[in-house]
């Protein structure tokens, strides 16, 4: 195939992919051509608020990794989601950032939809929770990474992490980076809002991300969170992510303008007795 025609198919894949799976008010969404948003969301304990429950989906020119599984509940419309965007490729990789319900919960269905696919990550305790997959699972570490064919997925520390098996994802082609639980832009919205970027709805608010990061993190109620600003500004200096994709909230494509905001977020400082 020679160059022009190369070019003409990937706008032509390009095109298709935003078309079906733009924005509509609603999940699923492609945020870029290769990358499918979906989950849904859910009432919140804080009156009026919504949180999201998401998973990606990423496909490379020769494999595919499903970044985090979906919450239970969602499962129905999540594999809808996840296979139309397939168009008949199988799952490779299967991602849980951590093993907590919204992340993890949904492994083994998918697991069995997809009998070749792999589990990767910090896998250490999942064969107690899935022992007859135990041969299907992969351990990985921050550093190492997978080849999709036309991009890197590199697993990475998390430095705002949820539980010690924590671990982040990153994309090298569309420069993605799939931070699990942190950042989580928990912010009100109506019907019609819940596939929003953070340039498309206003700006998070600092009092519900430090409510969600008293729940779901724990730790900065403890410690001063200021500690881990620089190696946090050392990560995004170094790969310079185009989108930030967390499991709940807005996919943020503001991320200069919005990561001081998450700082306040989480800088909580310790408990006074």
């Amino acid at each position: 195939m020679t160059n022009d025609l190369r070019d003409r198919a990937r706008h032509s894949h390009e095109a298709s992919a935003l078309a079906r799976f733009g924005q509509t008010g609603t999940l699923p969404r492609a945020i870029t051509p290769d990358c499918l948003w979906t989950g849904r969301c859910l009432a919140s304990s804080v009156p009026d608020m919504h949180a999201h429950y998401s998973l990606y989906l990423l496909k490379g020119s020769e494999k595919t990794i499903l970044v985090d599984t979906g919450h239970p509940v969602h499962w129905d419309q999540v594999r809808q989601d996840v296979g139309d965007f397939l168009q008949g490729r199988p799952i490779d990789y299967i991602f849980p950032t951590h093993s907590e319900l919204p992340h993890s919960g949904l492994l083994e269905r998918w697991m069995r939809e997809f009998p070749q696919a792999v589990a990767v990550g910090d896998m250490r305790d999942y064969p107690l929770y899935h022992p007859a997959l135990a041969p299907r699972f992969r351990q990985v570490s921050p550093g190492d990474s997978l080849e999709l064919g036309d991009r890197r997925f590199l697993f990475l520390p998390p430095v705002w992490r949820d539980l010690p098996d924590t671990l982040w994802g990153f994309d090298t082609k569309d420069r993605i980076l799939f931070l699990s639980d942190a950042c989580a832009y928990f912010h009100a919205h109506v019907p019609g809002e819940c596939d929003h970027l953070s340039s498309e709805i206003a700006p998070p608010d600092i009092a519900m991300m430090q409510d969600f990061n008293d729940k779901a993190l724990h730790w900065p109620r403890f410690t001063d969170s200021r500690a881990s600003f620089p190696e946090m500004d050392e990560l995004i200096a170094r790969l310079r992510p185009r989108l930030l994709a967390g499991a709940h909230g807005c996919v943020v494509d503001t991320p200069g303008e919005t990561l001081p905001l998450f700082k306040q977020g989480i800088a909580m400082g310790p408990v006074r007795a």
